[in-house]
């Protein structure tokens, strides 16, 4: 447990490097659902931030953006590979899709960045969110003192409706952590590094 960001960003020193990004990501994903977009993947396992979007029937674009450039920047970035725009600030409800879905989920990683630093004693690190756009998201949480790496699935079903999930970012590091190895199934390796997949608690693995 720590009071500062394992590696804070620039312009908000409480946050990690890549809190600004996933908000931005998140708004972008959110106001573009309807049209297609899909932020499929959002890899930071290198240190160095690669977002790959993809719409129905084209192939998957990667970008290299700048976490602190802002979201109009960003959204010309994603909006020269394919259609896009921000999302208002109307809340999700009940008949939001998946991929709306998915960009709350975005939203709150990015807001609550704490979770990887100021929460639980054991120090981790937010790898990848990755999402098949349609049922689930997995973020994958570097569990540093381990040398390993867990994959929480997050199903995209009703995911913020009326803000009743606020906090989820808490309970996918606190799952992350605390699970039991028999909840552990094995998945492909993030960065190389031993990796399991579970689900939140109360839910089976993906």
């Amino acid at each position: 447990m720590s009071r500062h960001p394992v590696r804070p960003s620039r312009t908000l020193p409480a946050a990690e490097w890549w809190a600004p990004l996933l908000v931005d990501l998140g708004a972008v994903q959110r106001g573009s659902a309807g049209l297609g977009l899909c932020v499929r993947n959002v890899d930071l396992a290198s240190g160095r931030a690669r977002v790959t979007v993809q719409w129905p029937g084209v192939p998957a674009t990667t970008l290299l953006p700048d976490p602190e450039a802002g979201r109009d920047a960003l959204l010309r970035s994603i909006a020269a590979a394919g259609p896009a725009r921000l999302a208002d600030d109307e809340p999700a409800d009940s008949t939001s899709p998946p991929l709306a879905a998915h960009g709350w989920l975005l939203d709150e990683l990015g807001r609550r960045s704490d979770a990887w630093y100021a929460y639980l004693a054991e120090p981790v690190e937010l790898l990848r969110v990755e999402t098949d756009g349609h049922r689930t998201t997995d973020v994958a949480v570097g569990r540093t003192s381990r040398g390993d790496v867990v994959e929480v699935h997050v199903p995209l079903a009703g995911l913020g409706d009326d803000g009743m999930d606020v906090g989820l970012t808490y309970t996918i590091v606190e799952r992350a952590v605390t699970v039991a190895a028999h909840d552990l199934r094995p998945a492909g390796p993030v960065r190389g590094l031993p990796t399991f997949s579970t689900g939140l608690p109360g839910e089976e693995p993906g």
